[in-house]
C-alpha cells in the first residue's frame, strides 16, 4: 500500500498550531443522510516560525465507535480495520460487551464503501458514536468523521481521501467546525504520481501546496 507524507512549513512570522482533517465521507443510513461531524485527525501544536512538522500515512481505514463524548472529545471506544474495496460490513453491539462483534469481508456495503450495522440492543439515549478512523501520530486510530449511533440502522460510509490543513489548536479526535476555519489548504493525491505534499503558510496567512 502506498505511503503518503504531508509536511507543514510555517513561514507566517509567528508560532502557530495546525490541524489536519479529512473531507467527510459520503454517508447513507437506511436511505437517508445522517448528521456527521468532522474530527481533528493529526495535530501540530506550537510550530515555530520557520519550523516544520510532518505526518506519513497510508489509506488504511477503520470503523470506529465511542462511548458518549465529553466536551467534544472521544475518550474511549474501539476500532476495526475495514476495506471499502471489499465492501466490508461490521456489526455493532450496544449491549454488553459493547463494541464491534463481527466483520464480514467481502461484505454487502455499497460499492466503494464499508458499512456499520446496528441492532436493537441500545437506544439513541445511550449516546454512542460511530464513524471512520485513520492512523495518525499514534498506533491507535483517530476518528476523522463521527455521527450519532442509531439502532436498527445500516450506515454505508464511502471514504474520500482528500485532506485539509488549517490553523487551530485541537486535540486528536476533537470535533471541529470546519466551516468556521478562515483559511485552509486542500491536499488531494488522486491521480498524482507524487506522494508528498508540502503545505506552506505565508506571512499573509494564506497557504500554498506543492507536490513532490
Amino acid at each position: 500500500m502506498t505511503s503518503y507524507t504531508i509536511q507543514i512549513w510555517n513561514q507566517s512570522q509567528a508560532a502557530k498550531s495546525y490541524v489536519l482533517f479529512l473531507r467527510q465521507p459520503e454517508l447513507t443510513a437506511n436511505g437517508g443522510s445522517p448528521q456527521a461531524y468532522t474530527n481533528a485527525w493529526a495535530t501540530f501544536p506550537g510550530v515555530t516560525n520557520g519550523g516544520f512538522d510532518r505526518i506519513t500515512f497510508d489509506e488504511t481505514v477503520y470503523a470506529y465507535w465511542s462511548h458518549p463524548p465529553v466536551g467534544g472529545q472521544m475518550l474511549s471506544g474501539g476500532v476495526m480495520q475495514v476495506s471499502a474495496q471489499t465492501q466490508d460490513t461490521v456489526a455493532f453491539s450496544g449491549g454488553s460487551p459493547t463494541g464491534f462483534t463481527t466483520l464480514t469481508s467481502p461484505g454487502t456495503a455499497q460499492p466503494g464503501s464499508f458499512a456499520i450495522v446496528t441492532g436493537s440492543d441500545f437506544t439513541p439515549a445511550s449516546g454512542y458514536v460511530l464513524g471512520m478512523a485513520r492512523i495518525a501520530g499514534t498506533p491507535i486510530p483517530v476518528p476523522t468523521t463521527t455521527f450519532p449511533a442509531l439502532p436498527n440502522t445500516i450506515t454505508n460510509i464511502r471514504p474520500i481521501h482528500t485532506y485539509y490543513v488549517a490553523e487551530g489548536a485541537y486535540a486528536p479526535g476533537e470535533v471541529i467546525d470546519a466551516a468556521q476555519l478562515t483559511a485552509s489548504a486542500e491536499i488531494d493525491f488522486t491521480g498524482r504520481p507524487q506522494t508528498t505534499a508540502t503545505v506552506i503558510q505565508q506571512a499573509n496567512g494564506t497557504f500554498s501546496v506543492t507536490y513532490s
